[in-house]
């Protein structure tokens, strides 16, 4: 009861406000829980009521041995989704306005390190002049091409290295509890935070 009196609270505290378009959840592996995939659903339909566009979500476990079983079990998500495993990627969801992407096991500088291999490669192919690779070039060949307005992190208070160049300027919030026991009220009072700051860009 408590919560639902907080979470109305809350909710009118945020409504006029501005919201971040674009959100990263990083999950540690100690806060993950056996069945993770089952709350994504629920995040999904958060972030859309709140008119947040795009999400990623980073597990560092994986839990179905295959990947065809959890891009079953992320079937009914409402969202446009992408699921990432090492160098396979899948599409997921029912669909709706929520671009979502879950990146599992693969972190941000095995990433970059692709991104500039890739560049590497057409370098030497002659493809690209060396003159011409810079941070849109390294950009452009990131596989997730979006820049968090804000990245929460659950289970720890160090950072991971899960969008490491794109969350540079991101503003950070840290939630003490695991995945499963995530409520809305902890997601509510991460975006009332983020409204809150006057975000610098790094200057």
């Amino acid at each position: 009861m408590l919560d639902r009196v907080r979470e109305r609270i809350l909710g009118r505290g945020i409504r006029g406000g501005e919201v971040p378009s674009c959100i990263a959840v990083v999950i540690s592996a100690e806060a993950v829980g056996a069945h993770w995939w089952r709350k994504v659903g629920t995040v999904a339909g958060w972030c859309t009521t709140l008119g947040i566009r795009e999400a990623a979500l980073f597990s560092e476990f994986f839990g179905p041995e295959k990947v065809e079983d959890l891009e079953r079990e992320l079937a009914d998500v409402p969202a446009r989704g992408r699921l990432i495993i090492g160098a396979e990627e899948r599409g997921f969801g029912k669909g709706g306005p929520l671009r979502l992407f879950i990146s599992a096991g693969s972190g941000g500088k095995e990433e970059v390190t692709s991104a500039i291999r890739s560049l590497l490669v057409e370098v030497k192919a002659g493809v690209i002049d060396p003159e011409a690779v810079d941070e849109e070039a390294i950009e452009a060949r990131l596989r997730l091409n979006l820049r968090p307005d804000l990245l929460i992190r659950l289970g720890h208070r160090e950072l991971s290295d899960f969008m490491i160049w794109q969350s540079a300027y991101s503003e950070l919030y840290f939630i003490d509890r695991s995945w499963d026991d995530l409520k809305k009220v902890d997601f509510l009072l991460a975006i009332r935070d983020y409204q809150r700051r006057e975000r610098r860009f790094g200057r």
